[in-house]
């Protein structure tokens, strides 16, 4: 005779304050913690990186898991051209931290507004080259 038990784990909402004690970040890395945010957006992404942390991870580490989580929401899950436009028109920060899947901030937009770069190029560069972070992109429309 078999016997089986299903074991049922409840999850707790994991929060960014959680994960940042658990993993010992300096609460004054503002650049992590925005990359984190940025990139781990549910629940089960945040849970899925607490299993993939190495033990003991290094500054190295969470920033190489993260570009590499960023990199396969990019490829699994990207943000259509179509609803980035409609977020773009409503909140331009955070449509182009999830459209780009890393930390944005009001300088970005700044400089696109100064050097006069148009949405449109941004994402005719986006679409050409998915993991471009959002630097690069003003960057290059700039030098051309």
């Amino acid at each position: 005779m078999t016997i089986t038990f299903n074991l049922f784990v409840q999850k707790v909402p994991l929060t960014f304050e959680s994960i940042i004690t658990k993993l010992e970040i300096n609460p004054k890395a503002h650049g992590l913690i925005a990359n984190m945010k940025a990139v781990l957006t549910s629940d089960e992404l945040r849970y899925e990186f607490m299993m993939r942390v190495p033990h003991k991870p290094s500054g190295s580490n969470i920033n190489s898991l993260l570009d590499e989580m960023r990199e396969e929401q990019l490829y699994i899950n990207p943000m259509s051209d179509e609803s980035f436009l409609d977020m773009y028109m409503l909140n331009p920060l955070q449509a182009l931290m999830q459209y780009f899947k890393h930390s944005v901030s009001t300088a970005h937009l700044e400089r696109a507004k100064q050097w006069r770069i148009d949405i449109k190029d941004v994402m005719r560069i986006k679409r050409k080259e998915n993991n471009i972070h959002l630097n690069d992109v003003l960057e290059r429309l700039y030098l051309n």
